[in-house]
C-alpha cells in the first residue's frame, strides 16, 4: 500500500490519466480477493493479500488528485476531508463486518464480500467516472503562483508537463523538506493510530472478556470520530485559506490553509485521546475509556490530515498525485513500524507508558509540521526551482 501509490501517481502526472488507472488497480483488487477466497495455504493467501494491497493503494491514491482536478483550491479541505471518509471508515467497519461474515459462512467469504463489493465499485467507475486529469490544469497553478510559491506560472507549468519515466520517482519528492516536515506528521499520526488498532483485540478480549465480533463492534466509535474530523477539518481548513487571502489583500498563501484547528488537534486532542485510551486500558477501568480515547484520537487524527493532505496535494504545482503519493508512503512505513511493535512495546512497559510514548510523539511530529507554517512559503519555492532544475 505504500509502494504501488507510487507507481500510479507517477504514471498520472506523466500521462495526465487518472480513470484508466482506477480501473486496472481496481480490477487487480477484484482479481486478488477472488484469489484470497480460494487460498487452500498461507502462501496463495499471503500473495493474495499482497496484490489486495496493490490494487487498493494504487487506486485510492488517485484520489487526492481528483480533488484538485474538480475543486477549486477555497474547496479542496472540505473536499479532501470528505475523500478520507472511506480511508478511515474502511478499518473500523472491517472488523464487525469481517466477523460477522466470518462467524456465519467462514473466513474465505470476507474474500468473496471484498470482490462483489469491488465490482460494484468498478462498474461505478466505469459508467460513471469520466476522465478528471486536466491538461491545464490552470486554476491550482495560477493560485498557487499568488501563494507564494515563488516561481511564474509558465515555470510552474513547464514543471508540470515534464513526462517522467521512473515509476518510483514520486518518492524522491520527500527530499524537499516542505514534503519531508508535512509527512512526517500526517504519517506519524496515522501510523499511531494503527498502532491503536493493532493492539485493541487483545486488549478488550483478554481485560474486558469480549469476543471477537464484539471487539469489532469497538471500532465503531473510532469511525465516528473519523468521520466528524474529517468533515470538520476539511471545512475549517477551507475557510482558514479564505479568511487569510482576505488578510492578504485578496492573494491566497497556501499555508493558511493550515488551520488553528488542525494544531490544537495535532497537539491536545490527538495526545489526549491516546492518554485516554492507554491509561483507561492500564487501569482497568469501564470500557468506555479506551472506547472514547480512542474515538477522541481519531477525531483529532482526521483534522490532521485532511488539511494537512490538502496542502501537501498543493505543496508542487503539476505534481499533487506524486507528492501525496510520497507522504503516502511513508505513511504506510509508519503503520507497518507501529504495527508490528506496538504489542511488544505495550508488553514491555505498558499500555499507559506506551500512551505517554504516543502523546509525547504526536507533539513532537506537530512541532515540526509547524515550521511548514512558518516557512512553507520558501520552501515551496526552493522545490519549485529543484524540481525545475533537474527536469531541463
Amino acid at each position: 500500500m505504500g509502494i504501488a501509490p507510487l507507481v500510479t501517481s507517477t504514471l498520472s502526472d506523466s500521462f495526465k490519466i487518472r480513470r484508466m488507472l482506477y480501473l486496472a488497480f481496481g480490477m487487480v483488487f477484484t482479481i486478488a480477493s477472488i484469489g484470497g477466497g480460494f487460498s487452500k495455504s498461507a502462501l496463495p493467501l499471503i500473495l493474495a493479500r499482497i496484490f489486495q494491497a496493490v490494487g487498493s493503494g494504487g487506486a485510492t491514491i488517485l484520489g487526492a488528485g481528483t480533488v484538485t482536478d474538480i475543486f477549486l483550491p477555497a474547496e479542496q479541505g472540505t473536499a479532501m476531508g470528505l475523500f478520507f471518509l472511506g480511508q478511515f471508515l474502511g478499518p473500523v467497519l472491517g472488523p464487525p463486518v469481517g466477523g460477522l461474515l466470518a462467524h456465519a459462512f467462514g473466513w474465505e467469504s470476507t474474500f468473496f464480500f471484498m470482490a462483489i463489493v469491488s465490482a460494484v465499485v468498478l462498474l461505478e467507475l466505469f459508467f460513471f467516472l469520466p476522465e478528471t486529469y486536466r491538461v491545464e490544469q490552470e486554476h491550482p497553478l495560477d493560485t498557487l503562483e499568488k501563494e507564494g510559491g515563488g516561481a511564474d506560472a509558465s515555470s510552474l507549468k513547464t514543471l508540470a508537463n515534464h513526462s517522467f519515466t521512473n515509476p518510483f520517482k514520486a518518492v524522491l519528492l520527500l527530499r524537499h523538506p516542505v514534503i519531508l516536515l508535512s509527512s512526517i506528521e500526517i504519517g506519524m499520526v496515522f501510523g499511531l493510530m494503527f498502532s491503536i488498532e493493532t493492539i485493541v483485540p487483545e486488549l478488550f478480549v483478554k481485560y474486558y472478556s469480549l469476543n471477537e465480533y464484539e471487539t469489532g463492534l469497538t471500532y465503531l466509535g473510532a469511525g465516528v470520530g473519523s468521520v466528524i474530523g474529517a468533515l470538520i477539518g476539511g471545512k475549517l481548513s477551507d475557510i482558514s485559506l479564505m479568511r487569510g487571502k482576505q488578510r492578504n489583500g485578496g492573494e491566497a498563501l497556501l499555508e493558511d490553509r493550515l488551520s488553528p484547528s488542525m494544531w490544537f488537534a495535532g497537539l491536545i486532542i490527538v495526545p489526549f485521546g491516546a492518554l485516554l485510551f492507554a491509561w483507561g486500558a492500564e487501569k482497568h477501568m469501564s470500557i468506555v475509556a479506551p472506547i472514547a480515547g480512542f474515538t477522541i484520537y481519531n477525531f483529532g487524527m482526521a483534522q490532521v490530515m485532511s488539511a494537512g493532505s490538502a496542502y501537501v496535494v498543493n505543496a508542487i504545482p503539476g505534481q499533487g498525485s506524486s507528492a501525496t503519493a510520497a507522504a503516502n508512503f511513508l505513511r504506510m512505513v509508519f503503520a507497518c513500524i507501529f504495527s508490528l511493535t506496538a504489542q511488544i512495546i505495550v508488553d514491555a512497559v505498558g499500555y499507559g507508558a506506551y500512551g505517554v510514548i504516543m502523546a509525547v510523539i504526536n507533539v513532537i511530529c506537530t512541532a515540526l509540521f509547524y515550521l511548514v507554517k512558518v516557512k512553507g512559503a520558501k520552501m515551496r519555492a526552493a522545490a519549485v526551482r529543484i524540481e525545475q532544475a533537474k527536469n531541463k
